[in-house]
């Protein structure tokens, strides 16, 4: 079976299980040369459709933090940070920390060719609480370091106005440390000594990423071992004040005799791969968060944790029992997905945990779980439980994702002060026998065998509701609640194995509120004589089977049009586009038929508008 556009999953479900989304592969292909109802159309105007239509769904791992660990900033009084780059970053972790960076209204990027020229010119140098180095290793290293180093010692005054200075070094993954040439390693020492003769106690956050690829696993001799902690010792003992350190994607068994400043509150060891222990790990006395995901860590029985542990991610390891841990009372973040626990036999979580996820966990039986009474987020979610039978939730619970998690839902039971619902693929057959909450904002029922929503009780405080993959043929008769914000009913072509798809939305009643409606990938052959809500932001009608739209209404909030892939709609004649529509999406037998006053909006940068081409499933 064909449809227009092109199909490739772009997200897979992870510890938190964020539900599947789509990229439509596109092509630039532009229109330039002719004219569409007397108006030609600008060559750069029709652009291809990249978009990706991310459903929101309860994840812990945000509420943890970022992988790239750069502390909060509040909106209302962000420091002004200056960003000193090499040049355009190369790698990926850099690019999304520099990003992240950028979309605070009060930083500035300067590349290293500009900096002295910057620091010059007094009428464009404004003070800055933090600056920020970012290096990268490339051809040039010594070079680029080399400058940068004699830029910080003639210019000490400027870096002595910031109050915090970060650095960021990414070394290149496929070089072992010992193939760095001499003058290489004695740049980099050189830089850290010049950055500790200038600003030495204002360095509070540092990143060395991929210093030691895999060779560094197979270090076996005493001799080695000491020459290895004391390089890495190296990396970080001149820095007093230390708050922040990420040694990601290093492939290190373990730490040997490294000693971190008690200043330190946040230790970052993501990936690699390679972490077998933190055994024998000398944790600071300040230490607040402890992140070491990706690794080869098979128990924490022997750990000793300082009791100031407020986030604990070890997720992505290897372990396999929790009854002989030792987790520290003031703990609130504790993420274990992705690991190899199979039962929770005496297990005691902390009794201040706020937020818990076992996803991914071969748990089979979760029952005689003790949760602490205060937890508000829990993530069971792809567990090869039976049920939830006998489990008790505790009251405080806010957040609950359990797709994939029972082969019934018989006993659940959940909690009065839910507001996020994550049921997806369980086999959920109706929804009324659930006896769902009130309190319920958001709630995910997507892949599941729910056939009708007629009848059907839905929480009176709803606002986003997710039910596509299920064997829903028509919403008519639906009664929705009054303040839902988010339909979102759209199949996902390769995951759908039913035929059971909506034909029409006749007689179909949204409520006034929505704002986001979705339902890509059904079998709705026609619009007609349909009104559809005046709050309505998004509305997507992606690959259906529609042949004509006529005597439709489209709300004055619109922005977001969506009709790709339907690819027997030959034009839109009878369908008037409010002016807040700001992009478009189109099937491309469309784009030579369209109205003139659409090509007129596109042509001044007022609309955007996306084509899809052929693709099959």
């Amino acid at each position: 079976m064909s449809k227009e556009g092109s199909f490739s999953p772009a997200v897979k479900y992870e510890a938190r299980a964020d539900d599947q989304s789509y990229d439509l592969d596109e092509k630039n292909i532009f229109v330039s040369s002719h004219s569409i109802d007397g108006s030609p159309l600008d060559k750069d105007v029709l652009g291809p459709d990249t978009s990706r239509q991310y459903d929101k769904q309860p994840n812990t791992r945000d509420t943890f933090g970022n992988d790239n660990i750069i502390p909060p900033t509040n909106s209302s009084n962000i420091i002004p940070r200056l960003i000193i780059a090499y040049d355009k970053p190369r790698f990926t972790h850099s690019k999304s920390v520099i990003h992240e960076l950028q979309t605070n209204d009060n930083s500035t990027v300067i590349y290293l060719n500009d900096l002295e020229r910057y620091i010059k010119d007094k009428e464009s140098f404004r003070g800055f609480g933090i600056i920020s180095l970012f290096i990268e290793y490339n051809d040039e290293f010594v070079s680029n370091l080399g400058t940068l180093n004699s830029i910080i010692e003639n210019n000490q005054d400027f870096f002595n106005i910031a109050s915090d200075v970060t650095y960021h070094i990414q070394f290149d993954p496929s070089k072992k440390f010992k193939d760095y040439s001499e003058e290489e390693i004695q740049e980099y020492h050189r830089f850290l000594q010049v950055l500790s003769d200038a600003v030495g106690d204002k360095v509070t956050h540092c990143s060395i990423l991929s210093k030691y690829e895999i060779s560094t696993l197979y270090l076996t001799e005493k001799e080695d071992l000491i020459t290895l902690g004391k390089q890495i010792q190296g990396d970080i003992e001149k820095w007093k004040n230390l708050r922040i350190f990420d040694y990601s994607d290093n492939c290190i068994r373990f730490l040997p005799g490294v000693r971190f400043p008690d200043t330190l509150e946040v230790f970052n060891f993501n990936g690699g791969h390679s972490l077998e222990t933190l055994a024998g790990f000398k944790m600071p006395s300040n230490l607040k968060t402890l992140k070491a995901t990706m690794g080869a860590l098979n128990n924490i029985d022997n750990v000793s944790f300082p009791h100031t542990l407020e986030t604990l991610d070890l997720h992505d390891n290897k372990i396999f029992f929790l009854n002989y841990v030792d987790f520290p009372s003031g703990l609130k973040n504790l993420d274990l997905s992705k690991n190899a626990i199979d039962n929770l036999r005496g297990a005691i979580f902390p009794s201040r945990l706020k937020n818990l996820s076992l996803a991914l966990n071969p748990i089979e039986c979760v029952k005689g779980i003790r949760l602490p009474e205060g937890l508000e987020y829990l993530d069971l979610s792809y567990i090869p439980n039976e049920s939830m039978t006998g489990i008790k939730f505790p009251d405080s619970l806010i957040s609950l994702n359990l797709q994939q998690s029972m082969t019934n839902t018989r006993g659940l039971k959940l909690p009065n002060a839910l507001k996020e619902l994550n049921l997806g693929n369980n086999g959920v057959n109706s929804i009324n026998p659930l006896k769902l909450p009130n309190t319920i904002q958001s709630l995910y029922l997507k892949h599941n065998n729910i056939k009708t929503l007629n009848k059907v009780q839905l929480p009176t405080d709803l606002r986003e509701l997710y039910l596509g993959n299920n064997l829903i043929t028509t919403l008519k008769n639906v009664s929705f609640p009054s303040g839902l914000e988010v339909l979102d009913l759209s199949i996902d072509p390769s995951t759908d194995e039913s035929d059971k798809h909506i034909t029409t939305l006749k007689d179909v009643t949204f409520p006034p509120s929505l704002k986001v409606l979705r339902l890509a990938f059904h079998s709705i052959r026609s619009l007609e004589m349909i009104e559809f809500p005046p709050n309505l932001e998004e509305l997507s009608l992606a690959y259906n089977e529609l042949k004509f739209i006529r005597n439709v209404k489209l709300g004055p909030n619109l922005k977001l049009l969506d009709l790709s892939g339907n690819g027997e709609l030959t034009n839109l004649d009878h369908l008037t586009l409010p002016p807040s529509v700001v992009e478009l999406r189109l099937p491309s037998i469309l784009i030579p038929n369209l109205p003139a006053y659409i090509v007129e909006r596109a042509n001044s940068k007022k609309l955007v508008l996306k084509r899809s081409v052929t693709f099959k499933y």
